[in-house]
């Protein structure tokens, strides 16, 4: 196949208005990635293809950026460090990462509609990094719409002029985009399974902050067998499931330190410890000072 030809397939497209491009220049990277706003995350390219019936790229090294790919229409193909072809539909979220090698194209019988963001920074692999275990994700549609909003946002300020300001702009934007992926609620995929299941839990969690919980009644609640429950709940909390429970308990506990005049005692009973020093200990432990210190700083 050969590359894709922009020029061809504009003339082609009755969408030629509708097509977006915008690579920043050399010397406005180098000052992006220099300057400490943007250094962690900045946007390199942007654009929209629409129904682009010739988009073929192969990249045997990768590409110095970490790609999104959303294909809004049509269906296309990718394929990573010379593995399987994996097939992209309409609300497909694609995620390449920098300098790994990637081949992708659109299927000539219905050829996709994608917006693209090339990104680089310090923190760039970081923030791509919990979306790659899960191949190719699909946002649901009020996620999508949202996401394409920021996307216009990002575009519409790029799109102003080469400035460190609008880089700056777009930077917040994007961190926004790509929290939204990893965290927000509404796609589905391997790694937001995980999401949505700890997100079940915690609220479950929250529900039980004055009794206690067992790691096999949470396992139960998300209909999955503990190890595995357990796996997917770290992957996406970061903490073991008993141990978020804690740190729920420690910071409801924040919030009767604050408003109201119950005693440690008072307080560590209400959210079910036993041992009073016990939970103070724990309270240390967690929030680096103790209850009544925490209690007596002044705030706000």
């Amino acid at each position: 196949m050969k590359p894709y030809n922009s020029s061809s397939t504009l003339r082609k497209s009755d969408g030629f208005r509708m097509q977006k491009l915008i690579v920043l220049p050399d010397p406005l990277l180098e000052e992006a990635a220099a300057y400490p706003v943007t250094s962690g995350l900045y946007v390199t390219d942007i654009g929209y293809f629409h129904e682009a019936e010739n988009h073929y790229r192969d990249r045997p090294e990768g590409c110095p950026s970490h790609i999104l790919m959303y294909c809004a229409e049509g269906t296309g193909w990718y394929a990573t460090d010379g593995g399987k072809r994996q097939d992209v539909k309409a609300g497909s979220l694609v995620v390449l990462p920098a300098h790994v090698a990637h081949i992708y194209g659109a299927y000539s019988a219905d050829p996709w509609s994608i917006y693209w963001i090339h990104l680089r920074g310090e923190h760039a692999a970081a923030y791509m990094e919990p979306l790659l275990a899960g191949g190719v994700l699909t946002m649901a549609p009020a996620k999508a719409q949202k996401w394409l909003e920021l996307y216009h946002e990002c575009y519409g300020a790029l799109e102003t002029g080469y400035s460190l300001q609008t880089m700056t702009y777009a930077s917040q934007i994007v961190g926004y985009m790509l929290g939204m992926l990893a965290y927000g609620h509404g796609t589905e995929g391997n790694m937001i399974s995980s999401k949505r299941a700890a997100e079940q839990s915690v609220q479950y969690m929250l529900e039980h902050l004055e009794s206690g919980v067992t790691l096999k009644e949470l396992a139960a609640q998300a209909s999955l067998s503990a190890p595995h429950y357990s796996q997917l709940f770290k992957q996406a909390t970061g903490h073991s499931p008993i141990d978020y429970f804690l740190r729920l308990k420690i910071q409801h506990s924040c919030r009767y330190l604050d408003f109201t005049d119950w005693t440690v005692k008072q307080i560590s009973s209400k959210l079910g410890f036993k041992d009073p020093y016990y939970f103070s200990r724990l309270f240390r432990k967690m929030i680096g000072q103790s209850p009544t210190d925490y209690r007596n700083k002044s705030k706000g």
